[in-house]
């Protein structure tokens, strides 16, 4: 059974503690840590936050899954909460996307992770990541990739990948526990937050926002979603209406920094403005008016 809270608690009180930073690109996108703890959802499918993006879990008496792996210490308190006590290692490890808070603590649970899967453009994009911060040899890549779809059969449970095209990355996989109907959509939804657009590693607002009119379609109002970021004091997890809301979001964003540049105003100029409607996201950084202004751009 999934761990309580009290009984994972004690373990993982200073699971945040001396953590590394991301990338700087990463580090206005990441904020501090929540608690570390597990939640669980139904049929031993749950959610783990610490620091960086909330990893996704499988926990049965015949399997134990991980989606994503933040980093190496909170890698590490997931890793022993999840085992309780035994010396199991993973039936799978997924990494979503490659970004550093869902991929730096693949270096302790791949070791331990008989499968270890992800999108055929996260491992050039984890490299090349890790070659810029200079951690190359400190990375786990994903020895397994897919193209569209990718799934298996893991105690009881099926976990299914599909890739749907660009969006917050070139690499995104939308992950589904089939039978407990839950799926981890990784950062393809910043949940009443500000996103981080990684143009440089192929993302497409307009991509984006077809990807979760697809997602939305392709599951019903018993899907439960996990969330890879929220807003402070905002759920990391929802129903289907929240991929339509990040949608619009992104779509009011578009239109935002379009009118701004229609209007003469530069990128740097609308940085720090709001999107009109959602307010609660707060105003617009850079990661966001620059990606979107330059897929503007004639």
């Amino acid at each position: 059974m999934p761990l309580s809270r009290r009984q994972f608690l004690a373990r993982t009180s200073v699971a945040a503690a001396g953590l590394p930073l991301a990338a700087p690109a990463l580090r206005a996108a990441v904020r501090p840590a929540r608690r570390a703890e597990f939640t669980p959802i139904r049929r031993g499918v749950g959610f783990f936050s610490g620091r960086g993006g909330t990893i996704g879990y499988l926990q049965t008496p015949d399997a134990l899954v991980a989606v994503d792996a933040q980093f190496p210490e909170s890698a590490e308190a997931f890793l022993a909460g999840l085992r309780d006590g035994s010396a199991r290692g993973l039936d799978l490890l997924v990494n979503t996307h490659h970004h550093g808070d869902h991929t730096a603590g693949n270096a302790v649970l791949a070791p331990v992770a008989d499968i270890h899967v992800a999108h055929e453009a996260v491992p050039g994009l984890q490299r090349a990541a890790a070659v810029q911060r200079g951690t190359y040899d400190a990375q786990r890549y994903p020895s397994e990739t897919y193209a569209r779809t990718w799934s298996a059969e893991v105690g009881g449970e099926v976990v299914a990948l599909r890739y749907l095209g660009p969006a917050h990355t070139c690499g995104d996989s939308v992950v589904h526990f089939e039978r407990a109907d839950v799926v981890h959509m990784g950062d393809l939804v910043f949940n009443r937050r500000q996103p981080f657009i990684d143009a440089g590693a192929g993302a497409s607002v307009a991509g984006w926002i077809d990807v979760l009119e697809a997602t939305h379609g392709a599951f019903s109002d018993d899907t439960v979603f996990v969330f890879g970021h929220a807003g402070e004091g905002y759920p990391v997890t929802g129903g289907r209406s929240e991929l339509l809301v990040m949608r619009d979001f992104l779509g009011a964003a578009r239109e935002a920094v379009a009118q701004a540049l229609a209007a003469g105003r530069s990128a740097e100029q609308i940085v720090g403005a709001e999107v009109p409607g959602f307010e609660a996201w707060g105003p617009m950084p850079a990661r966001v008016v620059d990606p979107i202004a330059a897929e503007l751009a004639p």
